[in-house]
């Protein structure tokens, strides 16, 4: 990089919330880091001030060097968190989900593009895939794991299907109990 001189450490501040899961792994984070010569000073702040919807707000404010928060993912490639039209701003009255100020022509036309077609259409899986390059490529946010999500029914429980996307409860009106499963 020019005019960082010779030998110079790579220094950054880790930000996230309270939470034990969130600073264990930003613990863990931090050393493997330090054991590759890079520093990093951890932070932690309140999940009310962490994610604030004001230009004062930690993450949505984009006041951080390097930032933790869990996202919502679904099925598909979530562009629509990517989206420049999505970076919390006065004019979206600090609401939009992009936190990262990521704004990317090609990734916003590939992402919309997708939006605008229909799942099995050739144009959906394409749109989607091209944002999935532009993402890979720029790397706006870096996605660390999973949470797996788990629920338990009675054995005699009927139609209780797990949505990766939404809650548990989604199709509660197809549940059935008992003898009634096979009708």
């Amino acid at each position: 990089m020019t005019g960082v001189p010779d030998n110079t450490l790579l220094e950054f501040n880790y930000e996230t919330t309270t939470a034990p899961m969130r600073q264990q792994v930003s613990q863990i984070l931090a050393q493997n880091l330090a054991d590759c010569g890079i520093k990093v000073n951890l932070d932690y702040h309140p999940a009310s001030e962490w994610f604030a919807n004001e230009p004062d707000g930690r993450l949505f404010g984009r006041l951080y060097d390097l930032g933790e928060a869990a996202w919502t993912t679904g099925s598909e490639p979530p562009c629509g968190l990517y989206l420049g039209s999505e970076i919390p701003m006065e004019a979206n009255g600090w609401t939009g989900q992009n936190f990262t100020g990521f704004n990317d022509p090609a990734f916003n036309s590939a992402c919309l593009a997708a939006y605008q077609s229909l799942p099995g259409e050739e144009a959906y899986a394409d749109n989607h895939l091209e944002a999935q390059r532009i993402f890979a490529e720029q790397l706006p946010a870096v996605p660390l794991f999973l949470r797996l999500k788990l629920a338990i029914t009675r054995p005699d429980m009927c139609n209780f299907v797990m949505d990766p996307t939404g809650g548990e409860m989604w199709n509660i009106e197809n549940f059935d109990f008992g003898a009634r499963c096979n009708k």
